[in-house]
């Protein structure tokens, strides 16, 4: 069996699409730009890159598909209650599929206003961090470290409103925010970031 190449390239002639052939990820050339698709176990997305109109082809849409149950609310509000016990220190949480969520707390060096990773598993599909007093905004260094095909996200201000703010990363491509709530059973008392600002795809 040929292995597929790590990055295809795919010209959206007509839909559907084919599927991705690509170990890492594909480059789509669309009637209105440029689009990345990825997909992985338990997770598919689409995410715009480049917005420019090219006649005869056909026109994507921005697309996230989770193929498990959202995060349990009970599992998000363990994370918190972690984090404030952790607190000065930042913390890092790692969240996988295995007939269930699993949650584990991985290897890491906690610091005041950082958390290193020291293990980051190509199986696990969500990582974590907590930004004690902070707010939950992605740093120049997070765009360095988290450089796989996965869900990040922060959780900030976690004793005055904590704020969940999530995002897809592709091995350095892209980053695109999407709404909490698309991936966790968000409790009340923890706010989804995106309800109250969108920020579009960021290509490093």
């Amino acid at each position: 069996m040929t292995q597929p190449p790590l990055i295809n390239y795919l010209v959206a002639h007509k839909k559907p699409l084919p599927p991705c052939n690509a170990s890492m990820y594909e480059f789509i050339l669309a009637g209105n730009g440029v689009f990345i698709r990825g997909v992985r176990d338990g997770l598919g997305v689409i995410i715009p890159l480049v917005e420019c109109n090219i006649a005869g082809l056909e026109k994507m849409e921005p697309q996230f598909h989770l193929e498990y149950p959202l995060v349990s609310h009970e599992l998000l509000e363990q994370m918190l209650h972690i984090s404030q016990k952790t607190a000065p220190n930042e913390i890092l949480f790692h969240l996988w599929y295995e007939q269930a969520w699993k949650l584990s707390i991985p290897p890491q060096v906690n610091q005041n206003i950082t958390v290193t990773r020291l293990d980051s598993s190509p199986d696990v599909l969500i990582e974590i961090h907590s930004h004690h007093v902070l707010p939950a905004n992605f740093s120049a260094q997070d765009n360095s470290e988290e450089s796989g095909f996965k869900i990040y996200g922060i959780i900030g201000t976690i004793f005055s409103q904590p704020t969940l703010r999530l995002r897809v990363g592709i091995y350095h491509q892209v980053f695109w925010e999407i709404p909490a709530h698309l991936v966790f059973d968000m409790p009340p008392k923890i706010y989804d970031a995106t309800l109250v600002d969108y920020v579009g795809p960021f290509i490093p």
